[in-house]
């Protein structure tokens, strides 16, 4: 079967508002699989925190007072994992789609998230003249899409988090272009604590190459939404 995602960019949406267009549009899924269509939003929200169902208290650096007078939310959600950050200059997107009728698993579909994110870096960095110059993977340890440095250490440029109902998808990937503000500082992401987290665009000027080559979140979710059907096809999770 080849896989059509009706792509639906939102431009910049606050995060509650689009929390709820996910949940009604799963609803709507589950509700008429065979009359639906999968659906790929793509968002850049303004400066937010989210808890997965595993997130520790500890792992806010920042006390909800402060943050509240800073006008960021801290939302508890029913996705996997601990504390991620999203906020201007990072892709988000959110898949909704039917894995039984694509007859795909949750570590296709995590895996599939992981090899887009990571193809739209690799693209990302030959726009900006240092494709190849270091290397791009995963770790089964910590879902996301990574960077590795020729002497071991290890960057993450995106993260995941799924949650997945009778087959039906919600959350998805978030992807690091240029954040600003700078949010990570206020968590321990993903509660990898000690682990460093970077960017398109750090990663970009720290290979020397053209930082102005580093795309907008509208023109990342354009790339993104036509190579995903290609990783989500491929079925190959790595870990």
């Amino acid at each position: 079967m080849s896989l059509t995602l009706a792509h639906r960019h939102l431009g910049r949406a606050d995060y509650l508002s689009t929390w709820e267009l996910q949940k009604r549009l799963r609803g709507e899924l589950l509700a008429d699989r065979e009359g639906t269509d999968d659906v790929l939003l793509t968002v850049e929200h303004p400066p937010v925190l989210t808890a997965g169902k595993r997130a520790k208290a500890a792992n806010l650096r920042v006390g909800r007072e402060a943050l509240a007078a800073r006008g960021i939310e801290a939302v508890s959600i029913e996705r996997g994992g601990d504390w991620t950050y999203h906020g201007p200059g990072q892709l988000v997107a959110y898949p909704i789609i039917d894995l039984r009728r694509l007859r795909l698993g949750a570590r296709d579909f995590v895996g599939a998230l992981q090899d887009a994110m990571l193809a739209l870096t690799e693209h990302v960095l030959e726009q900006a003249g240092v494709g190849g110059q270091i290397r791009l993977d995963v770790r089964c340890d910590a879902p996301g899409a990574w960077f590795f440095r020729e002497d071991g250490r290890s960057a993450k440029l995106g993260a995941v988090g799924v949650h997945i109902s009778h087959g039906a998808t919600m959350h998805g990937l978030a992807l690091n272009l240029d954040p600003c503000p700078w949010g990570f500082d206020w968590i321990v992401p993903c509660g990898l604590d000690g682990e460093e987290t970077s960017s398109l665009a750090r990663l970009v000027a720290e290979l020397g190459g053209d930082v102005d080559a580093v795309p907008s979140v509208a023109a990342a979710a354009e790339w993104l939404a036509a190579v995903l059907p290609e990783t989500l096809e491929g079925r190959r999770p790595r870990c």
